[in-house]
């Protein structure tokens, strides 16, 4: 089963090495992962293309708020399950692999 991950994002740069390195050691393997960002201001956009090129990055070029980009992510989400996650949240690495 095929899962997507959705993360909003509004300049929480400082919060998504964190994150989307325990997303990286997951034991679970078939997963995409989507940041969708509200137009930060921090670099956070560039930052994860350098450093995380296999998550991808949605640039909603403002601020829709929490519900507007899980529900811009939402849209492009190609899961069988779409997971909502927090960009200041690391999980275990059997997080997915329990879903």
């Amino acid at each position: 089963m095929h899962l997507s991950i959705i993360i909003p994002n509004w300049n929480g740069r400082h919060h998504l090495d964190d994150c989307l390195n325990s997303l990286a050691q997951q034991t679970y393997r078939d997963f995409e992962t989507l940041l969708v960002d509200n137009g930060s201001n921090d670099g956070s956009q560039a930052h994860v293309r350098e450093h995380h090129p296999t998550v991808k990055v949605e640039d909603m070029g403002k601020n829709l708020g929490f519900t507007g980009a899980c529900l811009a992510g939402w849209r492009k989400a190609q899961g069988d399950i779409v997971v909502l996650l927090n960009n200041d949240t690391a999980v275990d690495p059997n997080w997915l692999s329990a879903i």
